[in-house]
C-alpha cells in the first residue's frame, strides 16, 4: 500500500511520444490520481528546467521520475535541498538514480544479428547524439558498431544518419538519402516509428523486405507488429522500469536520497519478417 502523503512528479517531454505515453499510463495504474502529477516539461533544456523548478515549488512533490529528461546541476541541487529524490530514466547523470535499459547491449545485439545474417553494407539511422540527452542514441550506435567491427565489417560516416524527433515523417525524410548507397540493411536506432518511415519508402520505391534491405528498429511499439512487414526490434521492459521506479520513489524515497541507485534492464531481440 502507498505511503500516506505520497506525491509523485512524472516528468515527460511530450506525450505525443508512444514510449513517455506508455510509461505514463503505467504508473497511472501504480499510483493513485491524487498522488500523481503528470506534467510535459517540452523538449528544450531551458525550458525543462524552468517547469521543473516550477512544479517543485507549486506542487511539493514528494519525489520525481524524470523521463528522457536530463536536469542541470542547479535544478537537481533544489529538489535535492528540498529532500525530493529524482530517479531519470532513459537518462544519466552522476549523482542520480538512473533506470534504463542496456542501450549499448540493444545496439550490440542489433549489429551482431546483422552480421550473422550475412549483412555487411549497414546503414544506421539515430537519434541525435552530439546534443544535451544524446547520450542514448550515441551507446545504440557505438554498440552497434563495435559488434560489427569485431566481425570485420565498418560502418562509413557517410551511411551514419541522426534525425530529431523518432517520428515516422523523420524516416521518410532520411530513407531517400541512403537509396543508391548499395546498403543492405538498416538499424534504426531511432525507434520504431522512424522505421516505419524506412519501410514506407522502400516499398513506394519497390524494394524488397528484407531481400533487398533489412530494417531493424528498437523499442517494441505496437507498430512494430502492425507495420508491413512486420518489424524486427530491440524490446524494452517498460512495465519493468516502470514498477522499479515506483518502487525507488514511493518505497525507498530516504535511501536514494543518500545513495542513488542504478537499474538497468537487458533488451532483448524480437525477430519478425524485416529481417
Amino acid at each position: 500500500m502507498t505511503d500516506f502523503g505520497t506525491k509523485v512528479l512524472i516528468a515527460v517531454p511530450n506525450l505525443r511520444s508512444e514510449m513517455h505515453g506508455k510509461l505514463s499510463e503505467h504508473f497511472k495504474k501504480l499510483l493513485k490520481p491524487n498522488e500523481l502529477i503528470l506534467l510535459s516539461v517540452g523538449d528544450e533544456p531551458d525550458e525543462q528546467n524552468e517547469r521543473l523548478q516550477r512544479a517543485l515549488e507549486q506542487d511539493e512533490p514528494t519525489a520525481m521520475v524524470a523521463v528522457s529528461v536530463r536536469p542541470e546541476a542547479a535544478t537537481i541541487s533544489a529538489y535535492s535541498s528540498n529532500k525530493v529524490p529524482i530517479v531519470l530514466v532513459d537518462e544519466e547523470v552522476p549523482g542520480v538514480s538512473v533506470i534504463t535499459t542496456d542501450n549499448y547491449r540493444g545496439g550490440y545485439i542489433v549489429g551482431e544479428y546483422l552480421a550473422e545474417q550475412g549483412r555487411k553494407e549497414i546503414a544506421i539511422v539515430a537519434g541525435r547524439m552530439k546534443v544535451r540527452g544524446g547520450y542514448n542514441a550515441e551507446q545504440r550506435v557505438k554498440g552497434c558498431q563495435d559488434a560489427l567491427l569485431e566481425r570485420g565489417i565498418s560502418v562509413p560516416p557517410g551511411r551514419i544518419m541522426e534525425v530529431a524527433h523518432y517520428s515516422r515523417d523523420d524516416g521518410l525524410e532520411v530513407m531517400p538519402q541512403l537509396m543508391g548507397t548499395g546498403i543492405d540493411a538498416v538499424f534504426c536506432a531511432a525507434g520504431d516509428n522512424c522505421a516505419v518511415g524506412l519501410l514506407a519508402i522502400l516499398r513506394e520505391n519497390q524494394i524488397r523486405v528484407p531481400e533487398d534491405i533489412a530494417i531493424v528498429g528498437f523499442d517494441d511499439f505496437n507498430i512494430a507488429r502492425m507495420s508491413f512487414p512486420p518489424l524486427t526490434t530491440i524490446s524494452q521492459p517498460l512495465e519493468k522500469i516502470a514498477d522499479a521506479a515506483h518502487k525507488m520513489v514511493v518505497y525507498q524515497r530516504d535511501e536514494i536520497l543518500s545513495t542513488p541507485q542504478r537499474i538497468m534492464f537487458e533488451p532483448e531481440l524480437v525477430v519478425r519478417k524485416s529481417t
